[in-house]
């Protein structure tokens, strides 16, 4: 068995964390937040195998994926305001950005989905591997936990949404991106 790397393979290794960006390469775009803990960017398929007679197990060109959801789990430990409101849909920040309640009857307005959410990490040689979720929404709601000689860190999901007008658009995308 050949246990050689190539270097490429090397290359290729992800570094720590990474830095998460609301709305990268946007007009608004902005680094969120320090983290701790990382981040998860999870896809979850449910792919519907055609069975047909005579088939002796699962079959090439027989699938298809009937539902598909992608999420960015992020551990931030700036916790201002404007931050904690993007974990919780549905609700509004003050005009002063000063406090975060909920909405009398709970609608989800279109702004308040971000244009997309977006993960960079570097790798060995320097480039970029860049992760985004479009139409992005924190849905999962919060939980802060705050305990003695420890910092703060709060868990937000955001949840890629499709554009139900256009549904050539992405959920997401995966890239690789040479260094400037």
């Amino acid at each position: 068995m050949n246990r050689n790397l190539t270097v490429e393979q090397i290359e290729n290794i992800v570094l720590d964390a990474g830095a998460t960006y609301i709305n990268y390469n946007e007009y608004d775009e902005r680094l969120l937040a320090p983290t701790r803990g990382g981040n998860t960017f999870t896809v979850e398929q449910e792919v519907r195998i055609i069975e047909r007679d005579g088939a002796l197990g699962k079959e090439k060109g027989l699938r298809r994926v009937i539902d598909e959801n992608a999420t960015l789990t992020v551990r931030l430990m700036d916790l201002t305001v404007k931050n904690l409101k993007l974990a919780l849909a549905g609700s509004k920040l003050s005009l002063n950005g000063k406090k975060v309640t909920n909405t009398e009857d709970g609608t989800i307005e279109n702004d308040e989905y971000l244009s997309n959410i977006t993960w960079v990490g570097k790798d060995m040689k320097g480039d970029n591997k860049v992760i985004t979720l479009y139409n992005a929404l924190g849905d999962n709601g919060i939980e802060i936990n705050a305990t003695d000689k420890e910092e703060a860190v709060v868990e937000i999901q955001f949840a890629g949404h499709r554009n139900p007008q256009d549904y050539s658009e992405p959920l997401y995308t995966i890239e690789d991106v040479d260094a400037y």
